[in-house]
C-alpha cells in the first residue's frame, strides 16, 4: 500500500482513539490541503469538465483530511504556546513546549537525526530499478 494512502487510513483509524495526538501530527502533513488547492486551481484555470470532476473528487476525498490538518495547525500553535495539552509531545517536533521549544526536525533524539535521519537512511538504502532497452 502506498505511504500516502496508509497515512490517510491510519489518520481516520486513530482519530477516534487519540484525537489530540492526531491533530498535533496532522499539522505537519499538509499534502491533502495542497492537493485540494491544486485541484481547485486546475478547475479555475482549465475550462474542461474533466478538471471540474477532478476538483470535486479531490474535495470529497481529501477535504475532510484537509480540515483535520487545518484544525491540527491551530491546535499545534496553541500547544506550542503552552495553552493546551502540556502532557503531549509532538512526534514531528520531537519535544514538548516546555522543553525550550524550537527543537525543529534535527533534534528529534539523542542522535540529532530523528525523522530526518530515518528518511535519509531509507532513501540511501532503497534504489530505483532502472532498465535500459537498447
Amino acid at each position: 500500500m502506498p505511504r500516502p494512502v496508509a497515512d490517510y487510513l491510519a489518520m481516520w483509524r486513530d482519530l477516534p482513539w487519540a484525537p489530540r495526538q492526531v491533530l498535533l501530527n496532522r499539522s505537519h502533513l499538509r499534502g491533502s490541503s495542497l492537493a485540494v488547492l491544486a485541484g481547485m486551481a486546475a478547475d479555475l484555470l482549465i475550462a474542461h469538465p474533466a478538471a471540474e470532476v477532478v476538483a470535486y473528487v479531490l474535495l470529497v476525498v481529501l477535504g475532510p483530511s484537509s480540515l483535520v490538518a487545518v484544525a491540527g495547525s491551530v491546535a499545534h500553535l496553541l500547544w506550542d504556546r503552552e495553552r493546551i495539552w502540556a502532557d503531549l509531545d509532538c512526534q514531528f517536533c520531537g519535544d514538548g513546549p516546555d522543553d525550550g521549544g524550537g527543537g525543529g526536525w534535527e533534534s528529534d533524539g539523542p542522535d540529532g537525526g530523528g525523522l530526518v535521519r530515518e528518511i535519509t537512511d531509507y532513501l540511501h538504502d532503497h534504489h530505483a530499478r532502472t532498465s535500459v532497452h537498447a
